[in-house]
């Protein structure tokens, strides 16, 4: 019989928020909890993410990662392929590796969610940005 206790990982770090990788990237603030350069051998990463008002995350694509979006404060039009929802603070989304979404701030004042990203392989695949392809061009404009 395998003892799962003595070959499972015991890996964890806490994180402070005055200790948080900060980085500013595309017009929003990313605060990040667990990063591919702050935590070795992690199987995912957490960044809370700041969208000002009127401004959003275009579509876009992780070919090698799934993302799963926990809404923390705020509105959010959220789109994943041709689907659009709002999501509001304690709503959340699943994303599959290479499914194509985009999330926009729909509220007055600043959107914040956290993005949950794994498996760290899929990391060097990075995002792919979508949005002057069609169909996802068009999206937006028939609302």
């Amino acid at each position: 019989m395998v003892n799962w206790f003595l070959i499972m990982s015991k890996n964890w770090k806490f994180v402070k928020e005055k200790d948080q990788m900060f980085e500013r990237a595309f017009g929003r603030d990313h605060y990040w909890h667990y990063h591919p350069e702050s935590i070795e051998g992690a199987e995912s990463y957490m960044v809370k993410v700041v969208v000002p008002e009127g401004d959003g995350h275009n579509f876009h694509v992780h070919p090698k990662m799934h993302e799963i979006l926990y809404i923390l404060k705020g509105r959010a039009e959220q789109w994943i392929e041709d689907e659009m929802q709002f999501l509001e603070a304690g709503d959340s989304v699943y994303i599959d590796a290479d499914v194509v979404h985009a999330t926009f701030n729909a509220g007055v004042g600043e959107l914040e969610f956290l993005a949950i990203l794994s498996p760290p392989n899929g990391w060097r695949a990075g995002t792919v940005d979508v949005s002057k392809e069609l169909p996802y061009s068009g999206y937006r404009l028939k609302k």
